[in-house]
């Protein structure tokens, strides 16, 4: 799929929507629009459907992010008002669900007490849009990792079927339903399996407009070439998201093969990384030379580092910002991420969150901060109870240009690094622990600068570009379905045997006509037999999905296997 060459604009073809003003007295009106009229309701309609999808990938994203960070009032007001979470203790209301986890994971307050850990991840969707745009069903592979310092360490995971509705313009949480799939002692050497069950979702995930029965004509009170400005903006805002997206999660890959070149060439020229306590490099040039602290790729060595829950915030000026989580499985060299050691190799979990800015130089994306919080780093062998390593300070053979722009402690101390998005569905700032300061955050208002359309000319051609554009969104969405479905399908459905085929970190790339697409994906799968060790095994993905007469249908899977390594180092 020519995955080294560098990522391109998914929407080229939405330049041509990029800078619109209006003009009204223009000749834009009368006969001349009657035909478009009808094409700008449809697009209007198509518009709402793929911003319903993204807007839900998001909701999600955030109940993960918040629960892991413990911030409960954030997390329980993703819920509509009549909206249910069915957990341990039964189906609880939105205030029910507040005052559980307050009580039993916060113990009466904000944020996680040191020591504990809880990490809360979705990944791999499979979402579907009722025809009427107002309501949707999502399932999606949950991973938890429990217990604390000195405690327990346990892991559980399972899938999320999800209804959500959207209430007063928002999208919401209409019932939350956890289906508990597996769980084990991190000492243990497996797992214990569920029955997996079977999903609607699942064998129907190349559906996921409902066959599109929702779109229908729209009339507006809107001037046709205002409406037609609007939706070509909203139109650039999702193809932005989406190829920011697309450049995280392909970061992630070259990070993994440690090819630095590739890695340094994704930031502006004026770009930063900073990563954990090691040090701020400024200029793509300091940035190659300090990747140079984290080696390079030996025969043996994995250095997996899957990204997952990645919310993107399109931001005006043609800036971005994105939250994520990292999970590590790695075996670097002793003293450090990198740096030259004794050459006993040991394998290591971690997890971190990024917090980057892009900006987007033409019609291509780049890196402008890449910020890397680290949460934990343990030990595979003795896991995060028994284990708990403090975040690598700056090289000493590859010093950094600046010195760290924070200071903290990571676990089994509880530090929370800043969110940089409003809450979904309220629009507040994020509700942190008391004393917590919150970081500078950035503006979301919409902005563009634009051009003139005057004639129905350019007012056709406006229309037809952000047309190309929409239907590319919506053939991402609909890829990444496909991609999920197919890890669903391999799932095992036997008590017995337990195989969890999760497909992840996508980066999916449209083709100009959005007919086809290209599908580059992660395996991460974990599994055992009844009684026996308990694996993770890693590969990935290349795929390709085509529009079959309307209907999205993968028309090819290839997976090309990397490692398979006892599940808990050893």
């Amino acid at each position: 799929m020519g995955f080294r060459r560098r990522i391109r604009s998914l929407s080229l073809l939405t330049l041509a929507a990029a800078c619109i003003i209006i003009y009204l007295g223009a000749g834009v009106s009368g006969a001349d629009t009657d035909g478009l009229q009808g094409r700008v309701d449809r697009l209007e309609a198509l518009t709402e459907r793929v911003e319903a999808i993204s807007a839900i990938k998001r909701l999600q994203y955030a109940y993960g992010h918040y629960a892991e960070l413990g911030l409960w009032h954030d997390f329980a007001d993703l819920f509509a008002d009549t909206g249910i979470g069915h957990y341990a203790q039964g189906a609880l209301d939105r205030e029910g669900i507040r005052s559980l986890f307050l009580k039993e994971v916060g113990q009466g307050r904000l944020g996680l007490a040191d020591g504990r850990i809880y990490p809360h991840i979705s990944m791999q969707p499979v979402v579907t849009l009722a025809a009427d745009g107002q309501s949707a069903k999502g399932r999606w592979h949950i991973m938890a990792m429990l217990g604390g310092y000195g405690g327990t360490a346990s892991w559980a995971g399972g899938v999320y079927e999800n209804e959500y509705v959207r209430e007063r313009g928002v999208w919401k949480f209409k019932d939350v339903r956890y289906i508990q799939q597996y769980s084990g002692r991190y000492e243990d050497p497996g797992w214990k399996a569920a029955p997996i069950p079977d999903s609607e979702l699942g064998a129907r995930g190349s559906e996921l407009w409902a066959r599109d029965s929702g779109l229908g004509t729209r009339g507006s009170t809107l001037d046709l070439a205002e409406r037609a400005a609007s939706l070509a903006a909203r139109a650039e805002r999702l193809s932005d998201e989406i190829e920011v997206a697309n450049l995280q999660h392909t970061y992630g890959y070259y990070v993994d093969r440690k090819m630095w070149d590739e890695v340094a060439a994704l930031f502006t020229t004026d770009g930063t990384m900073e990563v954990g306590l090691q040090g701020v490099y400024a200029g793509r040039t300091s940035i190659r030379r300090g990747l140079n602290v984290f080696g390079k790729l030996a025969e043996g060595d994995i250095n997996d580092h899957i990204h997952l829950q990645t919310i993107v915030t399109v931001l005006p000026g043609g800036t971005a910002r994105a939250r994520g989580a990292e999970l590590g499985m790695t075996t670097p060299s002793p003293d450090g991420f990198g740096e030259a050691g004794s050459g006993v190799r040991r394998a290591l979990w971690s997890q971190s969150i990024y917090e980057n800015e892009y900006v987007k130089q033409g019609s291509v994306w780049k890196f402008k901060t890449v910020h890397v919080y680290p949460r934990f780093i343990v030990d595979a062998s003795k896991g995060w109870a028994k284990d708990a390593q403090p975040a690598p300070g700056p090289s000493r053979a590859f010093p950094p240009d600046r010195p760290p722009t924070e200071t903290y402690e990571i676990y089994p101390r509880f530090h929370i690094a800043p969110l940089h998005f409003d809450h979904p569905v309220t629009g507040r700032p994020p509700q942190y622990p008391e004393g917590m300061k919150s970081s500078t955050r950035p503006s979301s208002a919409a902005s563009a600068f634009r051009r003139a359309v005057t004639t129905p000319v350019a007012l056709a051609s406006l229309v037809a570009a952000t047309e190309r554009s929409v239907e590319r969104s919506r053939a991402y969405h609909a890829s990444e379905n496909l991609a999920s479905a197919y890890g669903y399908d391999r799932d095992s459905k036997s008590p017995n045997v337990l195989t969890i085929h999760q497909v992840v970190q996508p980066v999916i790339n449209v083709s100009a006509d959005a007919r086809s697409a290209t599908i580059r994906a992660r395996l991460f799968q974990l599994g055992n037999s009844a009684g026996g060790e308990g694996s993770w095994t890693s590969g990935i993905y290349e795929g390709t999905a085509v529009d079959d007469r309307g209907a999205w249908r993968l028309s090819g899977m290839k997976l090309s296997p990397t490692w398979t390594a006892p599940s808990h180092g050893r």
